[in-house]
């Protein structure tokens, strides 16, 4: 069934990938699509010739009744920055909405999962990101429930509302007050100092920290509904490592979903989270969220 609800493409340079998970989004028939793509770097080669293939994918493989607003940039505004930006641009226009970057290759139930919970949650200030990657979920996927909360935000594929992304702010506000109050943890704390100093390409982390700031809550599916395609890929920004565990295949949800009885994160869980991820900035990650909500 075609989707009513809105989606931000975010694509780049990756004529492959952007194409597999266009096809995606054409067979969830989106009634309103929005594409943001960035500008190509001046020192890469080819990188501009990348950027004008993307586009034209985009311009030319929307086959269905769909309003589509695209917002391409001329020169290269970087992940934090230009992320950042296309969020905001979305969410001045729709009120909740679904974000897929071009290496997030969902299942075709990773599209009613996110209209269901969205419309449910809308009006619930403490859920603040439904993050459609699971990478513990032979942990999971025996669950009654189709869900369960949890502390991390992972965005291969989320969905979220105006009402959590106006929260969100680059420069961290309050650093040092949750420095004092909450944080135990080194790593996280200069991760969060240079997010906030510019000092690194990432946006992830501060909405990461705009999540815990406020004590969000973050939806995790019982299943994992988003392949990512760019692990490993040539053109990957972050993930160029070989990663297995980060390497999963989406599956599909069943439905009529099951609500979780409780909304508070199971730490069992939250520790098997932590030991799929083969990265250590992970296993610190997850040691100071235990540690903030007194698990630890």
């Amino acid at each position: 069934m075609p989707t009513n609800v809105p989606i931000l493409f975010l694509v780049f340079n990756r004529p492959n990938q952007t194409k597999a998970s266009l096809e995606r989004i054409r067979l969830a028939q989106p009634s309103r699509l929005y594409v943001h793509g960035d500008g190509p770097r001046a020192d890469r080669v080819g990188e501009s010739e990348q950027v004008t293939a993307v586009r034209g994918l985009i311009d030319h493989g929307i086959d269905w009744d769909c309003t589509v607003q695209t917002l391409y940039r001329d020169t290269n505004m970087g992940l934090r920055a230009g992320v950042f930006d296309a969020i905001g641009w979305f969410f001045q226009q729709e009120p909740y909405g679904i974000i897929l970057e071009d290496d997030c290759l969902p299942d075709l139930s990773f599209f009613p999962f996110c209209a269901e919970l969205l419309e449910k949650y809308k009006d619930d200030d403490q859920v603040m990101h439904i993050g459609c990657s699971n990478l513990a979920e032979d942990f999971t996927e025996k669950n009654v429930a189709s869900y369960v909360f949890s502390n991390f935000s992972f965005v291969w594929g989320w969905a979220s509302w105006r009402r959590a992304w106006e929260r969100m702010a680059l420069d961290l506000p309050g650093l040092e007050h949750f420095k004092v109050q909450n944080m135990a943890d080194t790593y996280m704390l200069d991760k969060f100092q240079q997010t906030k100093a510019g000092t690194n390409n990432s946006w992830a982390y501060a909405w990461f920290y705009t999540i815990l700031n406020h004590r969000g809550l973050c939806i995790v599916p019982k299943v994992n509904l988003v392949e990512n395609t760019g692990v490993g890929a040539a053109g990957a920004t972050h993930t160029t490592g070989k990663n297995r565990s980060a390497q999963r295949r989406a599956q599909a949800m069943s439905f009529p979903l099951v609500h979780p009885a409780q909304r508070r994160p199971d730490p069992r869980l939250e520790t098997h989270f932590f030991y799929t991820s083969q990265k250590k900035r992970f296993r610190l990650l997850l040691w100071y969220i235990l540690k903030k909500v007194g698990l630890r």
